[in-house]
């Protein structure tokens, strides 16, 4: 029985086939084994030597493999920053098993470096010799990119080729990647009165402080890119000085298809307690967590935290300005697709919104949130007087009340709402307001833009004199009519 054991794992090793066989009846009992003796060999007999040869691959195949793509092509990369994994097949399309006699990085091979790293079907080598490849079927490349940084201030062109060699003959799949210089901060406290702008990208890694006293100006077309848990808290003063033309622009540093629009990418500006006299304008910040959050407990009370015009905050996983205790006057400002709220003022302050949409359609968010909320909760069992001015404005969403008032705390909370669409089961105190749909253009595509029938289209009162002339204008800086489109964005006739 030994010796027949042994002669069947012997025969296992020539014939996969028969593995199955000789595992079972490698756990058989010395003494039950000869009654499957008989039929173990009936099996080999059936299945035949012939059926169990190794298989052939054929060298020097001269075959032309079929590849799935000619390039792979990466959109602009920050340098260090790695790539996503992107894969691709080749083909071999005949009726014969070959071996690959070559797959290898040109870059490598011809250079000894490359920025590019590939993995040949699971093996993770950058060339490999005898790559075995069966009859009608395929094998993946996967390639991955990170890109060292240059003196360039433009984006750069990053480039290899992934070969396939059979034979004599030769298949090439391009990489291309576009690489993009910054410069970096990496948990620090910024130089007092620092200025940012555009000649390069600025890329924020665990976080950067303005301190107290010190003053951050971002000039604009400034890009800022933060790493995943990133912000920029401020204890002293923010100065974001974009134009309609040149937005400063904040995001994750992930750029790649697949990550630049996912929501809670980075963390936020978070101006923290204390600080005033901010001023935003024209910034287009996108896939926070918290897009600014104002904490100011308790606020001064006759200093206005932060001015926001021209501004857009869009897909932030929790809220997109949330404020507490705070005073916030914003103008032309809108604010989409937060996860819980797009605005939220929690234990009281004075927020004062003028031209401004709060709207949430067609995203990936199950809200259990309304899009505005406010509430006059008690901080450490004091009052917390709250006021709100919604002006010109549109509040609007999938909810049958998007606009919700808290008014379980002991301060007072008092509101003046005019000349805004506020989606809302009941109505409330105010002028000129409307329940009805406002019609935005294209929502899917995040276009908030009004329809041309939209109740909206002219029914506003004119601001254009007031609040420092910020409402001559909207949020792309269009001329605003005499009677007004409401929201942030007027329509143009």
């Amino acid at each position: 029985m030994i010796q027949f054991r042994n002669v069947l794992l012997q025969f296992d090793k020539r014939c996969p086939h028969m593995r199955l066989f000789s595992l079972a009846f490698a756990q058989i009992s010395p003494k039950n084994a000869a009654f499957y003796l008989f039929g173990v060999a009936i099996i080999i007999v059936f299945l035949g030597v012939g059926g169990c040869r190794p298989e052939r691959f054929v060298a020097n195949a001269d075959l032309e493999l079929r590849c799935e793509t000619d390039t792979v092509l990466y959109d602009t990369l920050l340098v260090g920053a790695g790539s996503i994994t992107k894969r691709f097949k080749i083909y071999n399309d005949e009726g014969r098993n070959i071996l690959i006699d070559e797959v290898y990085l040109a870059g490598r091979k011809q250079s000894g470096g490359s920025a590019y790293r590939i993995n040949i079907n699971g093996n993770p080598a950058n060339a490999l010799t005898e790559v075995e490849l069966r009859a009608r079927d395929s094998l993946y490349i996967f390639v991955e990119v990170t890109i060292d940084p240059n003196q360039q201030n433009t984006p750069f062109l990053v480039t290899d080729s992934v070969v396939f060699r059979s034979g004599n003959r030769t298949k090439a799949v391009q990489l291309v990647a576009y690489g993009q210089n910054a410069v970096f901060f990496n948990e620090e406290v910024l130089d007092c009165n620092m200025v940012w702008d555009n000649t390069l990208p600025i890329v924020v890694y665990n976080s950067v402080l303005v301190d107290s006293g010190c003053t951050l100006t971002i000039r604009e077309g400034t890009r800022v890119y933060f790493n995943k848990n990133s912000s920029l808290f401020v204890l002293g003063t923010l100065r974001i000085e974009g134009t309609p033309a040149h937005p400063v622009r904040m995001r994750g540093d992930r750029l790649d298809p697949l990550y630049r629009d996912l929501a809670g990418g980075w963390n936020g500006i978070h101006l923290l307690r204390g600080s005033v006299g901010h001023r935003i304008e024209n910034l287009d910040l996108r896939n926070g967590t918290i897009g600014i959050r104002v904490d100011s407990l308790p606020a001064d009370a006759d200093s206005v935290n932060v001015i926001i015009n021209k501004t857009r905050i869009h897909n932030c996983a929790v809220v997109g300005l949330l404020a507490y205790t705070a005073r916030i006057d914003a103008y032309n400002m809108l604010v989409s697709n937060c996860g819980l709220y797009n605005f939220l003022g929690d234990y009281g302050g004075r927020y004062r919104f003028r031209h401004c949409t709060f709207v949430h359609l067609n995203s990936g968010f199950q809200r259990g949130y309304p899009v505005f909320g406010l509430s006059n909760r008690d901080y450490n069992n004091s009052p917390s007087p709250t006021h709100l001015e919604l002006e010109n404005s549109l509040v609007w969403g999938g909810r049958s009340n998007e606009l919700v008032l808290d008014s379980s705390g002991s301060g007072p909370i008092s509101t003046s709402l005019s000349y805004s669409i506020i989606q809302s089961e009941t109505q409330r105190p105010g002028v000129q307001l409307l329940y009805t749909n406002p019609k935005f253009k294209n929502p899917s595509d995040n276009d908030f833009s009004i329809d041309t029938l939209s109740p909206a289209f002219q029914r506003g009162i004119d601001l254009r004199g007031l609040y420092g002339g910020r409402l001559q204008t909207d949020l792309t800086d269009r001329p605003r009519a005499q009677t007004p489109t409401l929201g942030a964005l007027e329509r143009i006739e």
